[in-house]
């Protein structure tokens, strides 16, 4: 089998230790596909002009909702995919690609390629679409309450086995969603990439963070789920379930006296996430609570919500280094609970208007 990439989103044109794994595991003839894309002309465009700048040679796999009756199962099509040396998802709704190519010869193409070890790369759909079932919709809050956009799991490509997988991670708040997913799933281990930053997930060996921001560990284990925050240059070992923190992140050492009572109110905010955590690695506080919540017009206000405790464990480690571009922390194994709650409003008094 080839090596996945996971790209989370926002892959900047300018990000050249992502476009090396991918040149690297993809080779230089890469298939485009566009099929998530909403105008998948215009993204076919955009990517094949970032691939080339980057000195891909990219090949142009049209298939889309539209002409995929005939396009997922032509002769031409299916032989350029068999000339590919690997292949990039781009970005859209993951739907379209599921869509358009399950149970096509297209895929099965693809798969043969996947076997022959060529490279598959995604961003944002084309991460989410490499797990089965996949993360296709759905907010963290609505997630926990039900209403609104809540979890929506549909059959995707399965390119990565036993493993939750989402996308845009930080900079969206999606942590709530990946954790009721990989429930729904039956797995102990998602990830969850953040834009602008890739996972390589080799068939064997070591899995590897690169990019600007971090790749989200979350582990449900007998005593409850971890969860862990990778930057560039740390690795993940699946056989010993083992976190490998790149040699120039040090350590964090004395801890800051400043930090104290650490909390979020908006926890599925954007990267509320990253600074809880990273503040409670930072101090000497055991504990650290995030808020999330959405209002009730009733006749004593109140709000229904979730609480996230995070608390450090006996394998909990905090990390920094300035060695590279993107961030400098690395968070391991802190402890998180979840759980259901209502908030009541009192206006004190003398204070209204």
């Amino acid at each position: 089998m080839g090596t996945v990439i996971l790209v989370g989103g926002a892959l900047r044109p300018d990000n050249k230790t992502v476009f090396e794994k991918i040149r690297a595991h993809c080779g230089p003839r890469i298939g485009l596909f566009s099929t998530a894309s909403g105008n998948p002309a215009k993204s076919w465009e955009a990517n094949a002009a970032m691939f080339k700048a980057q000195g891909f040679d990219p090949q142009h796999i049209d298939i889309t909702t539209q002409n995929a009756a005939t396009q997922a199962h032509d002769p031409q099509v299916l032989a350029q995919i068999a000339s590919c040396t690997g292949f990039y998802l781009g970005g859209g709704d993951q739907r379209n690609l599921t869509q358009a190519l399950l149970g096509t010869p297209a895929l099965e193409a693809l798969r043969r390629r996947f076997a022959e070890r060529a490279g598959v790369s995604g961003s944002s759909a084309g991460t989410a679409v490499m797990a089965d079932p996949m993360i296709s919709g759905g907010k963290s809050l609505d997630t926990w309450l039900g209403g609104g956009e809540p979890l929506a799991m549909e059959p995707g490509f399965g390119f990565v086995k036993n493993l939750q997988v989402d996308q845009y991670f930080l900079a969206w708040g999606r942590f709530g969603r990946l954790v009721k997913a990989m429930e729904w799933a039956g797995v102990s281990l998602g990830v969850g990439v953040d834009e602008n930053t890739a996972l390589i997930v080799p068939e064997q060996g070591a899995w590897e963070v690169v990019g600007t921001s971090h790749v989200v560990f979350v582990e449900r284990t007998p005593i409850g789920l971890q969860i862990s925050l990778l930057a560039q240059g740390d690795r993940f070992n699946p056989t010993q379930q083992t976190f490998l923190i790149h040699p120039q992140r040090r350590p964090i050492g004395e801890p800051d006296p400043e930090v104290k009572n650490i909390a979020s109110t908006d926890i599925f905010g954007s990267r509320a996430l990253t600074s809880v955590l990273i503040q409670l690695i930072e101090s000497a506080e055991p504990l650290a609570v995030g808020l999330s919540f959405g209002a009730i017009a009733e006749a004593a206000f109140s709000a229904k919500g979730i609480r996230a405790r995070f608390f450090k464990t006996s394998s909990t480690q905090g990390y920094y280094g300035n060695f590279a571009p993107g961030d400098r922390y690395s968070v391991l194994r802190v402890g998180v609970q979840l759980e259901a709650i209502r908030i009541r409003v009192e206006v004190e008094s003398g204070a209204e208007g």
